[in-house]
């Protein structure tokens, strides 16, 4: 029972990385002038597919996951100044650098301000690497690096601010 719980909740997880990173993607790549708290919920309503039924522990799990990731999602992306910004890169965590060290379940953005994380929760040491590893990725990526790391927590709703050294 436990191996299957333990599939059961990888999976879940899983269909959520790629279900954020499908729509957070898309929105980046929406115009800016387009950009909207109702795009956004186009958008999640697009990509839910991928988050099947049957890989939640229950409906209940599924609905919570959906309406707390909808929600946040909405306070991070749906503000009138996202759609001033136009980001720069969309750099998946689990893909870039050491993928091992990475967690897969975030996202990176970066902005000419900002570089916004999406993080499941807030964990100490994933911020601590990413304000480590940030800088560099972004030099590499665009040239340069901002100084300000927002981290938004995806179960929470929680947000974050945190400076980076340019060097």
């Amino acid at each position: 029972m436990a191996l299957t719980h333990q599939k059961t909740q990888g999976a879940w997880v899983y269909a959520v990385h790629r279900f954020l990173h499908r729509v957070v993607e898309a929105y980046c790549e929406t115009t800016p002038s387009l950009r909207s708290p109702f795009q956004l919920l186009k958008l999640i309503e697009m990509h839910r597919p991928l988050l099947s039924l049957s890989l939640f522990p229950s409906p209940l799990h599924y609905g919570l996951v959906l309406a707390k990731v909808t929600d946040h999602l909405l306070q991070f992306f749906g503000s009138a100044d996202e759609t001033e910004c136009k980001p720069l890169l969309l750099v998946d965590g689990g893909n870039e650098g050491e993928a091992e060290d990475w967690n897969g379940t975030n996202l990176c953005i970066v902005y000419r301000d900002r570089v916004r994380v999406l993080l499941w929760c807030e964990e100490e040491g994933e911020i601590r690497n990413y304000k480590e590893r940030l800088p560099s990725l972004c030099r590499e990526a665009v040239g340069f690096c901002p100084h300000e790391l927002e981290c938004c927590f995806l179960w929470t709703g929680g947000r974050r601010i945190e400076w980076m050294s340019a060097g």
